[in-house]
């Protein structure tokens, strides 16, 4: 075989491993895309329910509908001026 037939298997085979070597890494950049789109569709659907339980959270604690719980499963209400009791902090003199 002389040097040039030897160049031109050589680099022949070159362009062949290039070859294999892009559709290699198109099958990677391919395969990581779609894990990607499927990370996003997790995070939509994540964001989704983040939205619908806050909306849940501010119904539920609404200071109306804890009132009304409480006066209808405990039988609490609030107590009149008579049952409250003001505590008075008396004022510190500075001069000792």
């Amino acid at each position: 075989m002389n040097k040039i037939s030897f160049a031109i298997t050589f680099v022949a085979a070159l362009c062949f491993c290039s070859a294999l070597a892009v559709a290699y890494s198109m099958h990677l950049s391919r395969a990581a895309y779609a894990e990607l789109s499927q990370y996003q569709q997790t995070l939509d659907a994540l964001d989704v329910q983040w939205s619908q339980l806050q909306i849940e959270e501010s119904t539920f604690s609404g200071h109306a509908l804890i009132e009304a719980t409480a006066a209808d499963r405990l039988n609490m209400s609030f107590p009149g001026l008579e049952g409250s009791v003001m505590i008075v902090r008396k004022a510190q003199s500075s001069g000792n």
